[in-house]
């Protein structure tokens, strides 16, 4: 430490100049010794002053995050340690995942074939679709087959129907003349045998279309019979019969598509879940910030809702003040505030005041920000603080440097490696340290430690003048 090296080095010269001071008998106060202890030398600066240091408080993280895992097992990595600063998303450790990724490509598998069993479904709902349009059609044709018959034949239909018994019995007599006229040819022996056997042949096949289209009329003249009607009316009912299974086949396939659709849906649910619990493997920091506590180590066993890190945001820390209820109408959110730790003060500011009282201390709370940019205040020290009426500045140096042996106190300065006595005028106490009122000036360098055991005029060494510290340090 600094304050051990210069105190050596004091030590080391005060033996030297011990040597050569030996011829005295004694130190009076106006004799020029050498300090019989080490000494410290510090430069005056002008500090804040502010009002008296009377609350106090613990620093805190601005934001702290507790980090606990969410899955249960075995630690294979932890990636950072207390110190390390950490992005939000930063890794901090990591579970064996080989478990987990087996219930994943289990669940995957299920998925696959629930998603194939749902395809199946769908593709029955769509036959069975099919099958009712075909059945639907089935339907309307022997509806219309059976209506035509009970309607009877129309007027058109049997003037057509005539027209072609006309036109058949016309073609038959003209075959017959040609038949008969082949017939005669071919007993003089003018025609061949196949001539012959042609011609009677055409004759057959007129007579039989004559045949066909009077029977045709007949039909239509007559109407349909009881027999044809009831042939149509079964062939509607079977027709309907057809609809209805196809419809029923339908309702089973969309009742299978249900079914297969809620097991791929659990089926997808089950992936889902294996897929978080494998990405829940790996801890991650919830914010940015510094790894304040670490809680686990590699190989240990994680288990799920166990605290493995504490991270917390130390660039800003925050302070709760217990201020009395009669005197929180003078705090304000966004005031100045005066936080001292170790005879440093730094500035912070009121964020926010508590809108109830502390049941066991009557006192509400005043949170307090404050800058670290250095990271060199830690959560959990405890400061002093005063609100800050005003920033006023004035000389304070320490209580201890101050000597007060008579009427007027006295501190010594260090000028030109000699202990100087030197009377002030002191106020107020505040953080441990006097104000100066007069005696001193910023830039005078002074004795803070070892004051008592010096006398006016005494060698303070030019290597402690030369490693002085400033008091604002």
């Amino acid at each position: 430490m600094k304050l051990k090296k210069k105190g050596i080095r004091i030590m080391i010269t005060g033996i030297a100049l011990a040597i050569v001071a030996s011829g005295c008998s004694s130190a009076t106060e106006n004799s020029v010794t050498q300090a019989s202890h080490p000494v410290k030398v510090e430069k005056l600066v002008m500090k804040p002053l502010a009002n008296d240091f009377n609350l106090a408080g613990t620093l805190q993280a601005s934001n702290e995050a507790s980090v606990s895992f969410e899955a249960d097992g075995r630690i294979l990595n932890t990636m950072v340690e207390v110190g390390d600063s950490v992005e939000k998303g930063s890794v901090l450790a990591k579970l064996d995942t080989s478990v987990y990724q087996l219930q994943l490509d289990r669940a995957k598998a299920t998925m696959e074939k629930a998603k194939a069993g749902l395809s199946q479904a769908e593709a029955s709902v769509q036959s069975a679709q099919a099958g009712i349009h075909s059945s639907q059609s089935q339907v309307d044709a022997a509806q219309s087959k059976l209506q035509e018959l009970n309607n009877g034949a129309k007027k058109q239909e049997i003037a057509q129907s005539q027209n072609a018994v006309t036109a058949a019995t016309n073609a038959y007599n003209k075959k017959k003349a040609d038949a008969a006229r082949t017939q005669s040819l071919f007993q003089a022996g003018a025609a061949s045998l196949s001539e012959n056997e042609n011609a009677q042949l055409e004759l057959t096949n007129a007579q039989k279309s004559l045949s066909d289209a009077q029977e045709q009329l007949s039909l239509l003249l007559a109407g349909a019979s009881q027999e044809q009607r009831a042939q149509a009316s079964a062939g509607v009912e079977q027709a309907r019969a057809g609809l209805e299974t196809a419809m029923a086949t339908k309702q089973q396939g969309l009742a299978s598509k249900a079914q297969a659709q809620a097991t791929y849906e659990d089926a997808l649910a089950a992936y889902e879940q294996s897929s978080l619990s494998l990405k829940k493997a790996t801890l991650t920091s919830p914010i940015a910030g510094v790894v304040i506590e670490k809680k686990v180590s590699d190989g240990q066993l994680g288990s799920s809702g166990s605290e493995a890190f504490v991270v917390g945001n130390i660039k800003t820390l925050k302070v709760l003040l217990p201020v009395p209820d009669s005197e929180i109408l003078s705090w304000k959110k966004n005031q100045k505030v005066n936080i001292s730790l170790y005879n440093e003060i730094r500035i912070g500011t009121v964020t926010q005041i508590y809108p109830s009282t502390n049941a066991k201390t009557g006192s509400i709370n005043v949170e307090v920000s404050l800058p670290n940019p250095e990271l060199d205040w830690k959560p959990g020290q405890v400061i002093s603080a005063s609100k800050s009426v005003n920033q006023a500045e004035a000389l304070l140096v320490p209580v201890e440097s101050v000597i007060s042996t008579g009427s007027d106190p006295y501190i010594f300065k260090a000028v030109n490696g000699k202990a100087v006595k030197t009377t002030i005028k002191v106020g107020k106490v505040t953080n441990n340290q006097f104000e100066v009122l007069s005696g001193l000036q910023a830039g005078d360098q002074i004795v803070t430690q070892g004051a008592g055991t010096l006398f006016n005029g005494d060698l303070i060494g030019n290597d402690v003048l030369g490693k002085s510290e400033e008091s604002s340090e």
